[in-house]
């Protein structure tokens, strides 16, 4: 049986609430809002912020960070390896933090053969596993699209943001009659 997209997709209802969010509704207009406040933000700091800085613990900041990243490669492998459905959003922290790495050792490393390196390191290492990152992260999420309204067909539903199985028949109860 083929399903065209628009049945694959989330029915409304789930979509938009009725008790059963997924996510709030305000999530995206907050979200959106926070994104347009930021805009003059940065233009303000590209316009003020001195040129050069020295900055105070750099080296627990690169070492803090890699150590993020360290653990969140090793969290996406295990996630990954259990086939967990967490494995999405592991991946998409990974990928995130991949590209910040690439983007900071670029732009802060000094002299030709530190800025070559860098950008060796981007394109070759850190942007293609960001990549992998992303592309775990897109797979999973349009499987569990996909797999929804299958779900749903067959009598599982969402409460408080677990699936929750259909009762089969031969474990139907009566109900719970008071002994007065």
């Amino acid at each position: 049986m083929l399903l065209s997209a628009a049945e694959l997709r989330a029915r409304v209802g789930l979509r938009w609430g009725r008790g059963r969010w997924l996510i709030p509704p305000w999530t995206a207009p907050a979200l959106l809002g926070c994104a347009l406040v930021l805009l003059p933000w940065t233009a303000l700091l590209f316009v003020t912020l001195p040129r050069h800085y020295e900055a105070n613990h750099w080296a627990i900041a690169w070492g803090g960070f890699d150590v993020g990243l360290g653990v969140a490669l090793a969290g996406t492998a295990i996630m990954v390896a259990r086939r967990s459905p967490f494995a999405e959003v592991t991946a998409t922290v990974t990928g995130t933090l991949l590209v910040c790495d690439a983007w900071f050792d670029v732009l802060t490393s000094r002299g030709f053969s530190d800025s070559a390196q860098a950008v060796a390191l981007a394109l070759l290492i850190e942007l293609p596993i960001a990549a992998l990152c992303f592309w775990m992260a897109r797979n999973l999420a349009h499987a569990v699209e996909i797999a929804r309204p299958f779900l749903q067909a067959t009598g599982f539903t969402i409460a408080d943001n677990k699936l929750v199985a259909p009762a089969r028949p031969d474990q139907a109860t009566e109900p719970v009659r008071s002994a007065n």
